[in-house]
């Protein structure tokens, strides 16, 4: 496979063959980017797809998500990423390994536009600029974690245009931000619909998962807790 020219700018001695979830599900990862991780598969395990839904991923990153919702009988995959390098690695990804027709845009969200989609899925970043030490250097891993390129209002915000009515948008986030995630979500008229929580060996809540349904009042059902 050739891919130095047309899929990646960068050294291909960096890439690895990782697989996600499931050994079959394999993808290429770059060792000093921001990687999937446990709200990754929590996410995947939590969201629900229907035959010809057409899923939208905020900061596909390396496409990891889409990869598993690849799995469906979609419609169509869009995948939307802001980093340079961490687009050739999705659209390498896609390219290789998806079944179903997809398109992996290098854009910021705030500047896509598409058909609106049935769907859409994201694990964006969880902290703030003001929560970030000025010290901290912004590499490939630090932006995947700050919300450098994407606020959580930008991210709600978006969904909900890029929604089609009673759309499903599914994220994970940190519990500690809660309150702002459910303001927020009032805010662009999404209901939340599902809500889980993710608590590791220490019992300590680490994630928050979410599936909010645009312009729909819903009676939020928490589920049973999740032990990571």
């Amino acid at each position: 496979m050739f891919i130095s020219c047309v899929y990646f700018s960068g050294i291909i001695s960096d890439l690895r063959l990782d697989y996600f979830i499931r050994q079959d599900l394999k993808l290429y990862q770059h060792k000093e980017h921001f990687h999937f991780n446990t709200d990754t598969r929590l996410l995947a395990n939590f969201l629900k797809v229907n035959d010809q839904e057409t899923v939208l991923d905020i900061g596909t990153n390396n496409g990891a998500l889409l990869l598993w919702v690849d799995q469906f009988e979609v419609k169509k995959l869009y995948g939307v990423e802001v980093l340079k390098e961490a687009y050739d690695i999705a659209r390498l990804n896609a390219d290789t390994f998806f079944q179903h027709e997809h398109e992996i845009i290098h854009a910021p969200i705030q500047e896509v536009n598409v058909e609106s989609v049935d769907v859409i899925i994201s694990n964006p970043p969880f902290f703030t600029q003001k929560e970030t030490h000025p010290n901290v250097k912004m590499d490939m891993r630090q932006l995947g974690r700050i919300e450098i390129n994407l606020t959580l209002d930008e991210l709600i915000k978006h969904a909900n245009r890029l929604l089609k009515s009673n759309g499903r948008f599914y994220f994970v986030h940190r519990p500690t931000r809660m309150q702002e995630i459910l303001t927020t979500l009032n805010q662009y008229s999404f209901g939340a619909k599902r809500v889980a929580f993710a608590y590791d060996k220490d019992h300590e809540c680490k994630s928050i998962l979410i599936e909010a349904i645009k312009e729909r009042r819903c009676n939020c059902q928490i589920l049973p807790p999740i032990e990571i």
